[in-house]
């Protein structure tokens, strides 16, 4: 009786054990915040562009709605250099992407569980060694090269639109009459530059001796259409 008594007493505190230690590691992995679920290996980066933070957590996490919307939550996970506040923008950088790397679960209000993305702010990484591409919104893909290329037009342009990173799509004026703007077939992406703010209809003058050169391109969607752009800075 007594060895079938040790017998499953060993069973159970083996169970339990493995449990415990299950649980131990998990919570190692994980940073010791309940709730997390960090993957294997990250996922995908998240098509979003910014985050507006509603919580801090103790662990330092926060988290926020994604592109000012109330229906798509987020768990940002900081580096050491970033520390969340209430109501903070977060505006991603064009060398900036949101990477999923895992899973959140949490109780909202009204005892609501809730499990949403767990994400890292990280720097695009080179794909190549000749240039860089930076994964945009809307499918859209910036590739830079290492030098620049050759000089597409030593004219004017005019704004047609304005991205959320702050770039602009141009078109290359090709007169002015009256007033009046004709441009041409030359479409070019802007890069944002410290201290600009473009809009549209905006006509970005050559600086004097300097012209559009070509510094990468740009490729997006349009009308279910793939189109290909250079970028150019005036040099």
């Amino acid at each position: 009786m007594k060895k079938w008594l040790v017998y499953v007493l060993g069973i159970i505190t083996g169970i339990v054990l493995t449990f415990v230690f299950a649980f131990c590691v998990n919570l190692f992995n994980n940073s010791g915040i309940v709730g997390l679920e960090i993957f294997e290996e990250p996922r995908e980066d998240m098509d979003y562009s910014q985050f507006e933070v509603f919580q801090v957590l103790e662990s330092g996490c926060a988290l926020a709605n994604a592109d000012d919307s109330f229906d798509m939550t987020v768990f940002i996970i900081p580096d050491e250099k970033q520390q969340f506040y209430d109501n903070q923008k977060i505006v991603l950088k064009n060398d900036q992407c949101a990477q999923r790397v895992g899973t959140y679960r949490y109780s909202a209000k009204m005892g609501i569980e809730k499990t949403v993305p767990a994400i890292k702010i990280i720097d695009s990484v080179e794909l190549t060694k000749s240039n860089k591409t930076i994964a945009a919104k809307n499918n859209s893909v910036k590739t830079l090269f290492d030098k620049p290329g050759d000089c597409v037009s030593r004219k004017n342009f005019e704004i047609q639109k304005v991205l959320e990173s702050g770039d602009a799509i141009a078109l290359e004026i090709r007169e002015t009459v009256s007033g009046y703007v004709f441009t041409s077939d030359l479409e070019v992406l802007i890069l944002a530059q410290k201290g600009s703010d473009f809009y549209n209809n905006q006509i970005v003058k050559a600086p004097q001796g300097k012209c559009a050169r070509q510094i990468g391109t740009y490729k997006y969607q349009q009308y279910g259409n793939t189109k290909v752009i250079p970028i150019v800075a005036f040099q």
